[in-house]
């Protein structure tokens, strides 16, 4: 009898121990950083199926390239593996679409999930019964798709901005507007003018810049926006000459409200240019009502960047815009 109650005990403790680490490894798992690279994602799915309509239908969105850049450069640099691959490092991606295409779902649906095995996560699963209901999903919804991954890049480059910020922009944003605003580190070079503050990256070998001013509190339409930017930018950002000034590229601008951690702004993105001479770039504005103040709050990141990439220096500015906060608010 003795002995079959150690033999119980001992049973008891193994399966204790085994699933005290099955606890671990599962918290282990959720807080662990993940390891891809800004603007990666990893799309899994049968590697034959994505040569079909419906798989390029999925390959076409998240292919996709972003609005209001000169060139085109897709939102991501994309991974493709096959489900049986889906394991090790490729669980620590921080962007991770999966795609099933099987009878058993009646319907075709769009689950996401957070920080299942590293943070900041996001996972996209795509479910669809067969393949003309999964690209009939897609070309209805693919823009859904992108804005989920989006939010989680932005997510992860405003918790980089909160630690590693310019200090002289954000003490000088609460003195001139009473806000706060976490600007990429290098963003330090200030030029004030009135109601106007111009902040510039001039180390970098890129030119990364950050612009705040104030309209008064009314109804926006882009036309509006597009016409106050060129009035406000040719008074404070001049040309070498007299007749060089900055402007807004018309043909290129796309806009309207959107929602940012649960605040409506009014965003607006496309190309800009100086006027009688060669440079130019991106530019991507958000538009915040003040009302305790009676104003719009303006804070537009833009970019001179002629040889590189536009995509991560365009997308941390406008993560930096996303930033922004009143001093009550802390």
């Amino acid at each position: 009898m003795r002995g079959l109650i150690y033999i119980i005990m001992c049973i008891c403790l193994l399966t204790g121990v085994s699933c005290s680490s099955d606890r671990k490894m599962e918290k282990k798992q959720v807080t662990a950083k993940v390891q891809s690279a800004p603007y990666e994602l990893l799309v899994v799915a049968n590697k034959d199926w994505l040569k079909s309509g419906a798989g390029q239908s999925l390959v076409k969105t998240v292919e996709a390239p972003i609005e209001g850049l000169p060139q085109g450069e897709p939102n991501f640099r994309v991974t493709y593996i096959n489900p049986y691959a889906f394991d090790g490092v490729f669980k620590t991606y921080a962007n991770i679409v999966l795609a099933t295409v099987e009878r058993k779902y009646a319907e075709p649906k769009m689950v996401v999930q957070r920080n299942v095995y590293a943070r900041p996560q996001v996972m996209v699963h795509l479910y669809a019964p067969d393949a003309q209901t999964f690209e009939a999903y897609m070309d209805a919804h693919g823009q859904k798709v992108l804005d989920v991954l989006n939010k989680n890049v932005f997510l992860r480059e405003r918790a980089f901005l909160q630690k590693h910020y310019s200090g002289s922009l954000m003490r000088a944003a609460r003195q001139q507007f009473g806000v706060s605003l976490n600007a990429p580190k290098d963003v330090d070079d200030l030029k004030r003018g009135k109601d106007f503050l111009w902040a510039s990256a001039s180390k970098q070998e890129f030119r990364q810049n950050i612009c705040l001013y104030t309209l008064p509190l009314q109804d926006l339409t882009l036309e509006r926006l597009v016409d106050v930017r060129d009035s406000v930018m040719k008074v404070n950002i001049p040309g070498r000459r007299a007749d060089q000034w900055m402007e807004t590229d018309r043909r290129t601008v796309t806009g309207g409200q959107m929602a940012v951690e649960g605040r409506t702004v009014f965003a607006m993105r496309g190309l800009w240019d100086m006027k009688h001479d060669a440079m130019g770039g991106p530019f991507v504005c958000y538009v915040y009502p003040d009302e305790a103040h009676g104003r719009l709050l303006v804070v537009e990141g833009f970019v001179f960047a002629p040889k590189e990439l536009k995509r991560p220096i365009i997308r941390q500015l406008e993560a930096a815009l996303q930033t922004v906060t009143w001093s009550e608010e802390g």
